[in-house]
């Protein structure tokens, strides 16, 4: 290697140690690229000691198979499965006469009962209309909503920190009826947000939204359009509606890298796993129920017990 691939692979390795975030459970310390269904990170020697000396027991990494494939990881290296909402684009056109007629209608309707989408500027407006659908209603999907109560200044603070991004918004006249907002990876689209005001259900906002969103993946060439898990049993009514609009789900692969003894004596004895990776299926269906509705017990009882306003 000469010294100008010595400096690239090592101002690579600072970019991906910049953007790691790292978690504890139990005595371990793990590590995971914040962005990583947006790129690909292939660990190299130096990126693992740099983790070492980090005091890093384990790196865990996503293998986006779309686009980039790991060949012969190494035997070490744990893996759990898991899945995501994938889309494969050509062009709108192609998309359009790929979904189902009744999709088609669903969309065509939106545009007859006023809905009309665009990009949108994250300016004050927006936030203001982000921040009041966020404080419609403390339940969506059955289960607490936890962005409820957010401050407006939260709003227009996270507008202006976000980088790599586009937010498409639905309007009923002047008012934001809806929003949606994406995320700009390695030849990938990331549909990481999209809400609607509960009150305007009726008016197809989110298909709306998604068709937008098609168009914007469209125009920039970009080929892959990700809209986060899809048949893990939470949500069936929105696998569902991702079906609908042309997503399939894709089975991709986490791995998990020791990188210390410890690291390597937790891979051993499984404690790399996630709890409800270790649920059978048949008492994730069971669990799901109760767990929303305690999240919505939760939340009406907080609002219930919060200071009131004098009249």
């Amino acid at each position: 290697m000469n010294v100008q691939e010595l400096i690239t692979e090592t101002r690579e390795v600072d970019t991906n140690l910049e953007l790691l975030v790292i978690s504890r459970k139990f005595l371990l310390r793990i590590a995971k690229d914040q962005r990583w269904y947006e790129r690909s990170i292939i660990p190299t020697a130096e990126f693992l000691q740099r983790l070492r000396e980090r005091r890093i027991d384990i790196f865990m990494l996503l293998e986006r198979s779309w686009t980039c494939n790991i060949h012969s990881p190494q035997k070490s290296w744990a893996k759990t499965e898991d899945n995501v909402a994938l889309l494969y684009l050509k062009s709108y056109d192609e998309w359009w006469k790929s979904i189902c007629k009744k999709t088609r209608n669903v969309i065509r309707k939106a545009g007859r009962e006023g809905i009309r989408t665009s990009i949108a500027e994250p300016d004050e407006k927006l936030a203001e209309g982000i921040w009041r659908i966020y404080n419609e209603t403390p339940i969506r999907q059955e289960r607490s909503f936890l962005l409820f109560g957010t401050d407006l200044q939260e709003v227009k603070t996270s507008l202006n920190s976000e980088q790599n991004c586009t937010y498409v918004g639905a309007y009923l006249q002047d008012e934001l009826a809806g929003f949606m907002r994406l995320i700009h990876g390695d030849n990938i689209i990331i549909i990481s947000q999209i809400l609607s005001l509960k009150k305007l259900w009726n008016k197809a906002i989110n298909n709306a939204l998604i068709a937008k969103a098609i168009e914007v993946c469209a125009s920039e060439n970009v080929k892959w359009m990700l809209y986060g898990r899809m048949g893990d049993f939470s949500n069936p009514s929105l696998d569902k509606f991702k079906q609908s609009n042309g997503f399939s789900r894709f089975q991709v692969t986490r791995y998990y890298v020791p990188i210390t003894r410890k690291g390597k004596l937790a891979i051993k004895l499984g404690l790399y796993k996630e709890a409800k990776e270790m649920l059978p299926r048949s008492m994730k269906c069971f669990s799901i129920p109760i767990y929303n509705w305690l999240s919505r017990c939760k939340i009406r009882t907080k609002l219930y017990l919060r200071p009131r306003a004098a009249d």
